[in-house]
């Protein structure tokens, strides 16, 4: 469906598992731009490919599952998460600086990632608030489609790196049981600069990203998932 830039879509695609839904978004990339082609079209996954106008992220859905029962729901808790759901966004939000220089791996990326536009540029979780980095959909009462959403990665990552290095950084907050803090509620696009201030944000540059992965990586290291 359309959305706020012009030419701008948003496409939706079926969950899957990771390895899965890691290739059937190369796919579909594959298939829009070749049939854009076919056309007399250009279709671009550029993040900034206009500078005064909004930006075009990726924005990834994530969910645990443990023999075949969902993890991620908490009834009566803020936005139905569970423990293990909590410490799952801490470890995003703990990593996220160093696992953008994979769901955010070029220089265009970061002139996406700037205060306004839309872009999720701070390091914080909320229900139904787009304005944070990390977003838990209005999914209702169904444990099966409790789910978190990164906002901030684009479609330039490769999907194999950006999705693992997420889900590494998720297990990582799980097994060391990072603390995410409460969730903000407020429209973060208009919060006063002295509060926005106190709000951790992603790195303004992909040196900024490559820095943090160089001090920030042991956790991607677990299991042999990622090598030096």
């Amino acid at each position: 469906h359309e959305v706020a830039g012009a030419g701008q879509h948003e496409l939706g695609m079926k969950f899957a598992e990771l390895i899965q839904a890691a290739d059937n978004v190369m796919t579909y990339k594959y298939i829009v731009r070749n049939v854009a082609k076919k056309y007399g079209k250009t279709a671009t996954f550029m993040p900034k490919p206009v500078l005064n106008d909004n930006g075009s992220g990726m924005h990834v859905h994530q969910s645990l599952w443990k023999g075949g029962q969902p993890l991620f729901f908490g009834e009566g808790t803020y936005a139905n998460l569970s423990q293990t759901t909590r410490w799952y966004i801490g470890g995003i939000l703990k990593h996220a600086p160093s696992f953008l220089a994979f769901t955010n791996p070029t220089t265009n990326s970061y002139k996406r990632l700037v205060p306004g536009f839309e872009a999720p540029v701070n390091l914080v979780y909320s229900e139904g608030n787009r304005s944070a980095a990390v977003r838990i959909p209005l999914t209702g009462p169904s444990p099966k489609a409790k789910r978190l959403e990164f906002r901030s990665g684009d479609a330039l990552a490769n999907p194999y790196l950006a999705f693992s290095a997420m889900m590494m950084a998720g297990i990582d907050g799980i097994k060391n049981q990072i603390d995410p803090g409460d969730g903000v509620d407020v429209d973060l696009f208009e919060l006063a600069a002295d509060e926005l201030k106190k709000i951790a944000t992603v790195p303004a540059s992909l040196n900024g990203a490559l820095e943090a992965l160089n001090s920030d990586h042991h956790y991607l290291l677990e299991g042999g998932v990622f090598t030096k």
